[in-house]
């Protein structure tokens, strides 16, 4: 197809195609039963929103240290048993979970379980990421890409069938429903993807770990990617929880956003990472981002309607397309054979603790401007732009740095990109001093 032509994904390895499938897959399994646990412990359970809030702050510290020794684990013994691992303990926490609706159970046992249930279900992300990070240069950011599209592809059909699901038969169906969605991705690993060697066996050069004295410019990437994963995740629980309390969506019309969602990054994300690539500048979609997503914090505070808040969810996630793929790739440029584990697991850690942070802060910062609640979005607003202003300072020394690294030229990414594809872009839109 002229697509895969065009954007570069013809002639990708064939794990690339099979992650894509892996992380549609599951992606779809955790999209129909994530968005609707706040909602039903809001709505059904009666539990506060602060105390939501911190539920999902508690996941959000589980899961950051999950990725990050989940990325460590992978540079030891190899991606496939890190991914197995993963999603056979995730099928545990979600029958676990749809047994505690069905049964009514205490709310304080869905507050031990869910945090249990988002660490097992990210555990294995870091070992995907490093499988990309790991193929031939002019592969990476389509490969990225397409892990994109296919997490967003599950995205976009999972909520709008769990939102119905949830209306019609109630969340316990959806929770089950999710842990089935893993066997497939399970057979999927076990024939379709190598078993990996430790990475570290081949490199053993490679620093496993980051310091400040030598990788200042790396932790401030992280650090403002993980801020700028704080403000695009208010497109989710916050979002949800929002509509829900405070405009009285219904879990069907919540579950029509979430698709909104998926479909604009499955069918935008290939064209307008090509657009932004044309620049020939990658820190450029990264400057972006944030004022897109200020924008649509802007709107949010303004709309209160359905059809309003899908331009509220196409514009945010806009912003969430121009930060993840250029973000990601960043991080695989700086990493080598033996710390490409490592390193995405820092990546995912900072981009799941931003968003588990957002989870948290979302939904006590409306609760206590209950008053007013749309001011909430306008204070997300302004947060989204002072990230704007750290990458605009950092733009510099991460070009800098970037050049530094063995086998770079002038800014520039080694080796041809793929036939009809722009060449690799350059990380700093200054000019040179």
């Amino acid at each position: 197809m002229w697509v895969f032509t065009r954007y570069g994904l013809r002639g990708l390895m064939t794990e690339s195609y099979v992650l894509f499938a892996i992380r549609t897959i599951n992606s779809f399994g955790f999209s129909m039963a994530m968005p609707f646990f706040g909602i039903y412990l809001v709505e059904t359970r009666g539990v506060s929103l602060l105390t939501t809030g911190l539920v999902y702050f508690v996941a959000g510290v589980l899961s950051m240290a999950g990725q990050v020794f989940g990325g460590r684990i992978v540079d030891v013994v190899g991606p496939k048993k890190v991914m197995l691992t993963g999603y056979v303990m995730s099928i545990v926490s979600s029958v676990a979970l749809g047994y505690m609706v069905l049964h009514q159970l205490s709310a304080v046992y869905f507050f031990a379980v869910y945090p249990l249930f988002s660490l097992l279900r990210s555990f294995s992300n870091p070992a995907t990421g490093s499988i990309i990070a790991g193929h031939p240069q002019n592969q990476i950011r389509p490969g990225y890409n397409l892990l994109t599209i296919g997490g967003n592809l599950g995205f976009a059909i999972g909520p709008a069938i769990g939102g119905l699901i949830a209306d019609t038969y109630g969340y316990s169906v959806v929770f089950f429903l999710s842990a089935t969605s893993v066997v497939p991705v399970i057979v999927l690993t076990i024939l379709m993807i190598r078993g990996g060697a430790a990475h570290a066996a081949r490199e053993s050069g490679a620093r496993r770990s980051l310091s400040w004295k030598d990788d200042s410019t790396v932790i401030s990437f992280l650090v403002l990617t993980g801020a700028m994963f704080v403000a695009v995740g208010y497109e989710i629980t916050p979002l949800s929880l929002y509509v829900a309390d405070f405009l009285h969506f219904t879990d069907t019309q919540i579950g029509y956003l979430f698709a909104t969602n998926g479909a604009v990054i499955v069918l935008l994300q290939l064209p307008l990472i090509d657009l932004v690539q044309r620049a020939r500048v990658l820190i450029f979609p990264l400057l972006v981002s944030p004022l897109v997503v200020a924008l649509s914090f802007v709107m949010a505070g303004l709309f209160n309607g359905f059809l309003q808040y899908e331009l509220v969810m196409i514009s945010i996630t806009l912003g969430e397309i121009l930060l993840t793929v250029p973000s990601q790739t960043v991080i695989a440029l700086f990493s080598r054979p033996g710390n490409r584990g490592t390193y995405q697991g820092y990546y995912y850690a900072a981009s799941n603790m931003g968003r588990s942070t957002a989870n948290a802060a979302g939904p006590s910062l409306f609760q206590a401007l209950s008053f007013a609640p749309a001011l909430g979005w306008y204070v997300m607003a302004g947060f989204a732009v002072v990230v704007f202003i750290g990458f605009l300072a950092l733009g510099p020394r991460l070009q800098r740095d970037y050049e530094g690294l063995p086998g770079q030229k002038g800014g520039e990414v080694a080796g041809e990109g793929p036939p009809g594809v722009p060449g690799p872009a350059k990380l700093n839109p200054y000019p040179p001093r």
